[in-house]
């Protein structure tokens, strides 16, 4: 009776910790580098074109204009300079939402650019990372963006090439 006892607690432990570990390998093999990063909203900024950037505004919103939830200003980024913005909490009311982008294309003007999108009606972590290149002819921003959003997992897009 007491092998029983005995081997029925070893075969549970057993089972939990192979479902822990095999957990932690899904939730690697989902977010791969972007593990490290804490739930929440991670926003590092890199500029590596030759220019000093201004007025990089990052927020959530359902339509790009109207701010649902603003996530911080850099007010200058020097070539060569990093920066990071961290929310411990993620508004959670609401789907179809995107990180946006706003900086100055001129005096008179703004340019919002969606960063991430998502699609989660409560999403736990979001993290991008912006590289910022160069400036175009037009005066919009020439940029790399990687990132993680916890519903469709890792992505990246590039927007290096000059703009129409």
């Amino acid at each position: 009776m007491k092998k029983i006892l005995k081997y029925t607690i070893i075969g549970i432990t057993s089972f939990f910790l192979v479902l822990l570990v095999f957990s932690n390998l899904l939730r690697w093999a989902k977010q791969g580098a972007f593990l490290k990063y804490d739930n929440g909203v991670t926003i590092e900024v890199y500029n590596s074109s030759k220019q000093v950037i201004t007025d990089l505004n990052f927020y959530f919103s359902f339509s790009g204009y109207h701010v649902y939830q603003d996530l911080g200003t850099i007010n200058q980024l020097k070539p060569g300079e990093k920066t990071s913005r961290y929310s411990h909490q993620i508004k959670d009311t609401g789907n179809d939402r995107s990180l946006y982008l706003q900086y100055p294309i001129n005096k008179t003007e703004a340019e919002v650019e969606s960063l991430a999108y998502l699609p989660s009606y409560k999403p736990s972590k979001v993290v991008v990372i912006l590289e910022i290149t160069g400036i175009d002819n037009k005066g919009k921003l020439l940029f790399k963006v990687r990132g993680y959003e916890n519903v469709f997992g890792q992505y990246e897009f590039d927007l290096t090439s000059d703009r129409e």
